[in-house]
């Protein structure tokens, strides 16, 4: 997706977590890289503080960090936490790549309960696939999450530049300075935070998977002072001081080791799960490496227990390795751990990240955009002002700066659209850019693929699924005796002069073998299952559904009509004959309430006895899909052998808002139609 501010360097790094503010400048020379500021200031995290209060405080908190600072810069590089922002990765199929983001948009539509206006998205191509295709990671955040966390930066009178994720920026840091390392092989990334636990993996030196978990430091320090009753403040400097990762030994351990490992024994188990989901992703694997980071990672034994819960090695990352710092940042070497968030929202601002996603609200960025067009509007006006103002011989002799400045203008309008510049002519009427006939262009190219959109979304709305019929027929059958169904497949029974329910050029003919439905209905067979786009039908299921507008009927019924399907042809095995005039039975008098309010029941049953043969047990095995293959199985059964009986029943649904009264035939055993 475009980027307003690409390129621009000179940023304000706020890493504004849920116990402290953090502030961080990286700067860049031949020898590498250079921490050139560095200030972290804490505030109380108890989780019991009213929302208001715990505002203050980190308000407070960053007053101090701008003010130690002492920088003017304006535009701000603020994180999200992750786990207020949804990511997926996906394997998009081989499509030019400037439709990457019209499918991205689709994708996040599918997945978020939000319009698009709702919401703050991007996205990052990662790399192609074998078959051509795109592997791409897109995240999306609701914007009103976003704003809350902007409401931090308007006593400080800021402009937020780029909204990074706090996971990302940190996966981004670590991939630069080589912490994965370059095997290939499946790493995670364990980000133990104040309020949460990050996860984020990578394999085959590739960004594969991030998910956010409720259990942090915090939580070891609100059990701490659940525990001992004590205030969290004393706690959480106790479990700074004192406290460790239990060792397996109870009398060192002591009450306190108890406590820490019942809450790591729920942070581990929360990992193992994260991971075993990886695993059936498509393109996940196996982890066998571990990497903490956090300032969870300052816990004592923290690598040992780990290494011993999760069978794989376990270390502390380096996010200063090789990294330069100077005297004013030299507070980052107290916790390194903590500053990888930082440091990673703070790389941005020297060199390109691999993740390089930016959450900013709609708003701004249509603020931003207005903004410069009125900047190049205005350069146009003006080139236009001083050309007329040219054209004047005396003022053309005397003025050469206007004419310098003359220059200087279309210079600047070149860059914006360089035919505009060359179509200007002195006394001429403002020539029209071509930039306006390329937009009434693409809008037209969207229109068009709003009307293919439309159309989707009404086959979308008018699908009609099986599941309520599937579990009608399943509820029919006996409760003792065991029916098998092969195969199920729709048809559509057609009422006489019901000429829009067959499709062009085709009539309505009962199948051969089964009897004629009462009341003189034909059948079609064959998957006839999607909706009508016109014709009664539509004003059936409409009617049927909670109704939808005449309008939109009036306008579908101008579509060509579709038949649609109203009921099914089983074929299956009977354990006994008892057991299929059973199942028979049941379809008659069995009725199911559906969601909304209407009830399911079946106003129709074709059963003919010329479709029961007698078979051997065996042939559940391989199962015959067509109940075509049956008819020699008479001569296969041995005598005296145990068999089954097939047959084919075709039942016709309807729907109604009453429950129907249950009427069986007077004669039901002697097969046929009822």
């Amino acid at each position: 997706m475009a980027r307003l501010w690409s390129g621009q360097k000179k940023r304000l790094v706020l890493d504004i977590g849920a116990s402290a503010v953090r502030l961080c400048e990286v700067s860049k020379t031949k020898a590498g890289y250079v921490v050139t500021k560095y200030i972290q200031r804490e505030y109380d995290s108890d989780p019991s503080l009213e929302g208001a209060q715990r505002n203050d405080l980190c308000t407070a908190a960053i007053r101090e960090v701008l003010k130690e600072a002492k920088s003017r810069t304006s535009k701000v590089i603020l994180g999200v936490p992750g786990q207020s922002v949804f990511t997926r990765c996906r394997a998009l199929p081989p499509v030019p790549e400037f439709k990457v983001s019209q499918i991205v948009r689709y994708e996040i539509q599918q997945q978020i309960p939000f319009g698009l206006d709702q919401i703050a998205m991007d996205y990052q191509v990662l790399g192609q696939t074998e078959q051509g295709g795109f592997d791409v990671m897109m995240a999306a955040i609701k914007v009103d999450v976003v704003e809350k966390h902007l409401e931090a930066l308007k006593p400080f009178k800021k402009n937020v530049a780029t909204v990074d994720v706090l996971p990302l920026a940190a996966y981004n840091w670590l991939k630069h300075q080589h912490q994965f390392g370059d095997q290939g092989d499946c790493v995670a990334m364990i980000d133990l935070g104040a309020a949460t636990t990050d996860i984020v993996i990578e394999r085959g030196n590739q960004f594969r998977f991030t998910r956010p978990l409720n259990i942090g430091g915090n939580t070891i320090t609100q059990a701490l002072a659940e525990a001992f009753n004590m205030d969290f403040i004393s706690a959480e400097r106790i479990k700074r001081e004192r406290c460790f990762a239990p060792t397996g030994d109870p009398q060192r351990d002591g009450k306190a080791g108890e406590v820490v490992g019942q809450v790591l024994q729920r942070l581990c188990n929360e990992i193992v799960r994260s991971f075993s989901y990886f695993r059936s992703l498509p393109g996940g694997g196996q982890v066998n490496r571990l990497i903490l980071t956090g300032g969870g990672a300052r816990l004592k034994n923290i690598v040992p227990y780990l290494h011993n819960q999760m069978g794989m090695e376990v270390k502390i990352v380096q996010p200063l390795l090789n990294v330069q710092v100077k005297p004013e940042a030299e507070s980052i070497q107290k916790c390194p751990e903590q500053s990888v968030v930082a440091l990673g929202m703070a790389l941005r601002c020297v060199d390109a990240v691999t993740l390089d996603i930016n959450l900013i609200p709609p708003r701004i960025l249509e603020a931003a955009r207005r903004k410069e067009q009125a900047f190049y509007w205005g350069l146009s006006v003006c080139a236009l002002v001083l050309i007329f103002a040219s054209i004047v011989p005396a003022a053309a002799n005397q003025n050469k700066l206007v004419k310098e400045r003359i220059e200087e203008l279309k210079r600047g309008i070149r860059l914006y659209d360089p035919e505009l510049v060359q179509r200007i002519r002195p006394g001429g009427t403002a020539p029209q850019s071509e930039l306006n006939l390329k937009l009434n262009f693409r809008k037209q190219h969207l229109d068009t693929l709003q009307g293919h959109v439309r159309t989707l979304d009404r086959a979308r709305r008018q699908r009609r699924f099986w599941l309520d019929e599937m579990v009608f027929l399943n509820e029919a059958r006996p409760t003792l005796g065991k029916i098998w169904f092969s195969s199920m497949e729709t048809t559509r029974f057609v009422e006489e002069g019901d000429k829009e329910g067959l499709q062009p050029g085709r009539k309505g003919s009962a199948r051969v073998g089964v009897p004629a439905m009462a009341g003189g209905g034909q059948r079609t067979t064959g998957f006839v299952g999607i909706e009508s786009l016109g014709g009664p039908a539509v004003r059936a299921a409409a009617a049927q559904r909670g109704g939808r507008g005449g309008d939109e009927v009036k306008e579908e019924e101008n579509k060509t009509a579709v038949p649609s399907a109203n009921g099914m042809i089983i074929h299956g095995y009977a354990e006994s004959d008892k057991t299929l005039y059973e199942f028979l039975d049941g379809l008659r008098i069995t009725s199911r309430q559906l969601p909304n309010g209407w009830f399911l029941s079946a106003e129709e049953v074709a059963f003919s006895e010329a479709s029961v043969h007698r078979v051997p047990w065996n042939v559940l095995y391989d199962a015959s899909t067509t109940g075509s293959t049956v008819a020699k199985g008479d001569a296969t059964v041995p005598a005296g052998s145990p068999a089954l009986y097939t047959f084919t029943v075709e039942v016709k649904f309807r729907r109604t808002q009453e429950r129907p009264v249950p009427v069986l035939p007077q004669d039901a055993a002697a097969g046929g139609t009822v």
